[in-house]
């Protein structure tokens, strides 16, 4: 699986924008789900902060994936210059 944030589209600050945005949209909801409506102690913190890595990522992925299957020659799609 290549690594969305070595590609120019992950370099963007539109898509990590949007990816974010995303990812605090939908954690919010999943925590108060599982009962950690607002968390409180660093257990909670630790579990809010892991939720919010993995939507980020899945949703990065996500994103990385349907620029393949739209635009599989695009230049986002390129290795980032460091």
């Amino acid at each position: 699986m290549t690594d969305v944030m070595t590609t120019i589209l992950g370099r963007s600050w539109w898509f990590a924008a949007v990816l974010a945005f995303l990812s605090a949209l939908l954690t919010l909801p999943l925590l108060h789900a599982a009962g950690i409506g607002s968390p409180e102690n660093w257990a909670q913190w630790l579990v809010h902060f892991l939720c919010f890595g993995t939507i980020w990522r899945v949703l990065g992925f996500l994103g990385w994936l349907a620029i393949v299957l739209i635009a599989p020659k695009s230049k986002l799609l390129d290795p980032a210059k460091r």
